[in-house]
């Protein structure tokens, strides 16, 4: 035994040791048995209780919070996995969740995986965070199972969702996944089903394919759930990008495939969308219509979209490619054939408000740190502490204020997506069969009113502008022998009741009744035209037409 003067020591420096223990001491750190265990039994509540505990103990008392001093505690790799569990389970509640778990043995493996995941938990919870300032003020949202139950699905399927810009993608097609049906006809849901899995899967397959511009992989959570949610089935989407390629290649330049809209005719349809969207163009329609068409084909290709609802009209936003360019240059979010922001509801809130929120997402590390703060502060049991650390997060997520118009001045904030270099395909030779005349469509000798167009599967093609008197384009081919020929043309048209006139020399033009392709490539039926010996000018023309284009016509002795 220690000499009595020795054993006051002790009990004076253990007392001492006591005293300037930091307040963690008060709970236990969660470990990595405790969620096994939690996740095992389906039972979350005892967890939430002690994760509660040792993050409020892990808190300075209110006198004490400052900016350094939580912003640094957050930077701890084990407080943010932490508070992340917490929040998870909070939001989605300890019962739920643990009925989620029991209910299957792969629930309880994604769980295990997600809830030791602090990237994953972060990515998902920031994702799932209302639009809106206000509505993010008021916590008092919930997180639905249904997305746990998805992600699982996502992630079981794929082993590449776990990490990345999959992981991204993953965790958005759970917020927002496609209707259960997609959507044809004007009167109501109907046509296909639509797999929340395949969903992920067909946006996979499209960027692997080289199908998405380049804005794709720049998003946030956010932002791809308003890419993956369209009510599109998937052959829909891959319809839309194969169509926009063949049709109008222009329109990927610059990311401008919006502007597909405009080949929709603003009147009541004339046919009802029974095939679902490719027969938009062909029918027509009104705001709505012309809308919700607008939006897939911008969703298609991996562009962020929203619809817009504007006093007696639908409209659309997206993303653009550059935020200095019009309509409502400043902001990255531009309204699309409609009025601005300042009239606009996007999302549960104003126009102005939506783009604040775009705005204040994007400034990633300070919209996480002050989302951090709010569920940190949502964890403590002191409203003293719990007011002082809500006090800090406009400091560390400044609120941003827009224009009555929904522009944000953010100087020097860039976030231009990067646009490729267009480079032309190369084609390779072709030699047509004996006795055929081949013409490719941008061999043109002359022309009014037609556009060579770098084709997007290689070559060239020619498109014919729309609603005019007469666009054509004149070439010489060298006829071998005078006489009665077969004449087929490549083209591709989205209309119905469109004509081609092909006319040779003096002879009367001959018409040809184009199909509706639905903008793919596909060839009319043979034609008779008569030809003399030698050189001769043939004339395709395409009077008051809306919109054709051409790849090449072959024409064969009878």
């Amino acid at each position: 035994m220690a000499p009595p003067g020795v054993r006051v020591a002790r009990v004076i420096l253990i007392s001492a040791s006591i005293l300037l223990a930091p307040a963690t001491a008060g709970a236990s750190a969660p470990s990595d048995g405790d969620l096994a265990a939690a996740i095992k039994a389906g039972n979350f509540a005892g967890y939430l209780t002690s994760v509660s505990a040792w993050l409020g103990d892990r808190t300075p008392a209110a006198e004490k919070v400052s900016e350094a001093s939580l912003l640094g505690l957050l930077k701890d790799p084990a407080v943010l996995k932490a508070l992340c569990q917490r929040q998870l389970i909070a939001k989605t509640g300890a019962d739920q969740l643990g009925r989620f778990a029991k209910c299957d043995a792969a629930n309880a493996r994604f769980l295990g995986w997600l809830l030791s995941n602090a990237e994953a938990m972060d990515l998902y919870l920031i994702g799932a965070t209302p639009t809106g300032l206000a509505r993010r003020e008021r916590n008092d949202y919930a997180l639905d199972l249904q997305a746990l139950d998805i992600w699982r699905k996502i992630h079981d399927a794929d082993p590449d969702s776990r990490a990345g810009l999959y992981l991204r993608l993953a965790i958005a097609t759970a917020l927002s996944p496609p209707p259960p049906m997609s959507y044809v006809g004007a009167w109501g849901i109907g046509g296909v089903p639509i797999d929340p899995v395949g969903r992920y899967r067909s946006y996979r397959k499209a960027r692997e394919d080289g199908q998405l511009l380049p804005i794709f992989e720049t998003l946030s959570v956010w932002e791809y759930r308003t890419v993956v949610c369209d009510w599109a089935s998937t052959p829909e989407l891959a319809w839309a990008r194969q169509m926009l390629r063949t049709w109008r290649p222009d329109l990927l330049k610059d990311q401008r495939v919006y502007r597909i809209v405009s080949e929709v005719q603003y009147r009541s349809p004339i046919i009802p969308f029974s095939k679902g969207f490719p027969t938009v163009i062909e029918s027509g329609g009104k705001c709505g219509p012309r809308s919700w068409f607008g939006t897939m084909m911008c969703r298609a290709f991996g562009i962020p979209a929203v619809g817009i609802g504007q006093p007696g009209h639908a409209a659309f936003a997206i993303k653009a490619a550059d935020p200095k360019a019009g309509p409502q240059p400043g902001s990255v979010w531009k309204v699309l054939y409609g009025r601005g922001w300042q009239v606009s509801k996007c999302g549960g809130v104003t126009g102005p408000q939506f783009v604040a929120e775009a705005e204040a997402r994007a400034r990633e590390p300070q919209f996480s740190s002050g989302e951090h703060l709010r569920w940190l502060a949502a964890t403590l049991a002191s409203r003293d502490q719990a007011a002082a650390v809500l006090a800090l997060v406009p400091k560390v997520q400044p609120p941003v204020e827009p224009r009555d118009d929904g522009v944000v001045a953010a100087p020097g904030v860039d976030r231009s997506s990067p646009m490729p270099v267009t480079k032309p395909v190369a084609e390779p030779p072709f030699k047509p069969p004996a006795g055929v005349i081949h013409v490719e469509a941008e061999s043109l000798s002359s022309q009014s009113g037609a556009r060579v167009y770098d084709c997007a599967t290689g070559g060239k093609q020619v498109n014919f502008d729309k609603n005019v008197k007469e666009s054509w384009a004149a070439y010489q081919i060298d006829a071998p022998a005078a006489g009665e020929y077969y004449l087929v043309v490549r083209l591709a048209t989205p209309n119905r009741d469109q004509v081609l006139h092909v006319r040779c020399g003096d002879n009367p033009p001959v018409a040809i009744q184009a199909p509706n392709t639905t903008g793919l490539w596909d060839t009319t039926a043979p034609a008779t035209i008569t030809l003399g010996k030698g050189t001769q000018t043939i004339r395709l023309s395409v009077p008051y037409q809306r919109g054709m284009a051409i790849r090449w016509f072959d024409l064969k002795a009878k």
